[in-house]
């Protein structure tokens, strides 16, 4: 009998009996979906890590490229010399600034986790200001070349490529994530930079800025491809569009004119050719760019000789003879001028290539 003169019998008493139990299991659910619940998290802090780790990773690469190229150009235009080998330059300078990156990015991560971050079988310390830890990743575990992931070139910029199989591990609390690192690819993009070539094959007398050629297109079908330089032609003024456009630069960033566009040659000098001063064995021709020499920078050195103007038939030695375009016919005929007005020369086989005539009439097109 309770307090309030009520009997308890057996049975009432069996039927409590469950609701206990429940009560107590229930407890224990409640307990270990909290221990799951603790370890799921977990799990996704240092999933989470993880990613951000190969996102630093890629993004670092790219950055790295960028300024590696830039040091290279700066050194080569610096020393007044070209590079004795441009992709181990740059291959060294890329792999030194992506360990300063990568550090930096994954000391962050490690104080803000709670993880401790090993990259290529190195801890990556959270609190330290040692800046010895730049073997995170060698000069063996990094590739520069113009190729994508796919086989397709890329003149206007290069991959930093990170090579697979680095080990990675992420530690905290007894839970430990190991793997190694998928092929990562970082691409950096060489517009904007001082192109060394021109600066020292012109004994410094003049510039030039790689950027690109809008108007060039290629076709998938039988590999042609069209430089739509002659799309329009004013005989009254002179004028051959896109090629008067391209070597005056018009519109480039710099806002620095006349300064020729770049556009895709496969017999031009890729971006490592230029650090260089010449061609590289293996470097594929799609990733060979070239630009017009703007006025006549070496008249002096070629005393008045009809060059071809494009920059590696005039800066070849001996430089590449090159023929006038003529606008107009009769009396009123005359020759192609670049915006500096010196008289624009182009080799036979140039003028093949690109699709332009030894001379235009009135009729045209």
């Amino acid at each position: 009998m309770d307090e309030k003169g009520y009997t308890i019998t057996p049975m009432a008493f069996l039927l409590l009996i469950p609701v206990i139990i429940f009560a107590v299991a229930f407890g224990d659910i409640v307990n270990e979906i909290n221990q799951y619940s603790t370890i799921t998290i977990g799990s996704d802090v240092t999933g989470g890590t993880v990613s951000s780790i190969y996102s630093s990773i890629s993004a670092g690469a790219g950055d790295s490229g960028r300024y590696a190229a830039y040091m290279a150009t700066r050194e080569t235009i610096d020393r007044q010399n070209f590079l004795p080998n441009s992709k181990e330059t740059i291959r060294n300078i890329a792999t030194n600034q992506l360990n300063a990156h990568v550090i930096d990015a994954c000391r962050k991560l490690s104080i803000e986790t709670g993880r401790d971050i090993y990259i290529n079988n190195v801890l990556i310390p959270a609190n330290s200001t040692n800046q010895t830890f730049n073997t995170t990743f060698t000069t063996d575990d990094i590739t520069v070349e113009q190729v994508d992931g796919y086989g397709n070139t890329d003149p206007y910029g290069f991959y930093v490529v990170v090579r697979a199989g680095v080990p990675i591990k992420v530690v905290q609390s007894g839970q430990v994530f190991e793997g190694t690192l998928p092929e990562i690819r970082g691409y950096a993009p060489i517009q904007g930079l001082e192109d060394p070539y021109i600066w020292i094959k012109s004994k410094f007398r003049t510039r030039n800025a790689i950027y690109q050629y809008p108007y060039f297109e290629e076709s998938n079908y039988l590999g042609m491809v069209d430089y739509h330089f002659n799309d329009s032609v004013v005989i009254n003024d002179l004028s051959i569009q896109n090629l008067q456009y391209c070597l005056n630069g018009t519109d480039n960033p710099e806002n620095y004119a006349p300064m020729s566009y770049y556009f895709p040659n496969p017999n031009g000098l890729n971006f490592f050719e230029r650090l260089q001063g010449g061609k590289i064995n293996g470097e594929p021709a799609g990733s060979r760019l070239s630009t017009f020499v703007i006025g006549d920078p070496l008249s002096d050195v070629y005393k008045g000789a009809t060059i071809s103007k494009i920059d590696v038939d005039y800066y070849k030695s001996p430089p590449v003879s090159g023929t006038n375009i003529i606008l107009g016919t009769g009396s009123n005929a005359r020759p192609f001028r670049d915006p500096t007005g010196s008289i624009f020369y182009l080799s036979s086989n140039y003028k093949t290539l690109f699709g332009l005539k030894d001379s235009y009439s009135n009729d045209y097109p």
